[in-house]
């Protein structure tokens, strides 16, 4: 399938996304940018090995997902490809809700002032820019 040059574009800023976000969190041990999932998931389970095992899944589904989006590029499609993109579309969705909804809302800090708003909707919208993203790398728009 022929793509355009803003679809490779952000084919490559999200295969390069994934790879620091999956290296970052097998570094630090925090599952990159899923770590705000990572520390709710911590408070609910309260065991450490749990949550290690889960920050390496994440971190190295991450890291996978980016080298197959590079490899995408210079192949043809690969179907692996489609289904590490979905898993990470139902994990980036999941994250909204838990980090963007349950806990910041449920917090009840976001709307103490206008610059907590704007950081929270700062936030919110980088989220959203990744799914869409995602969801455009996925469907290999034109």
């Amino acid at each position: 399938m022929k793509r355009g040059l803003g679809l490779i574009l952000l084919q490559i800023g999200v295969a390069l996304f994934l790879l620091v976000s999956g290296l970052n969190g097998l570094l630090k041990s925090s599952a990159g940018d899923l770590a705000p999932v990572i520390e709710f998931l911590n408070g609910l389970f309260k065991s450490s090995s749990v949550v290690t095992i889960m920050i390496i899944t994440l971190s190295i589904c991450e890291i996978v997902g980016g080298l197959f989006l590079l490899m995408e590029i210079f192949t043809t499609d690969l179907r692996i490809t489609d289904m590490i993109l979905f898993i990470l579309i139902i994990l980036w969705i999941v994250n909204i809700v838990l980090v963007d909804f349950i806990a910041a809302i449920g917090g009840g800090t976001v709307f103490g002032s206008v610059s907590s708003v704007l950081r929270y909707l700062s936030v919110l919208s980088s989220h959203l820019m990744v799914l869409g993203a995602l969801i455009l790398v996925a469907k290999k728009f034109n």
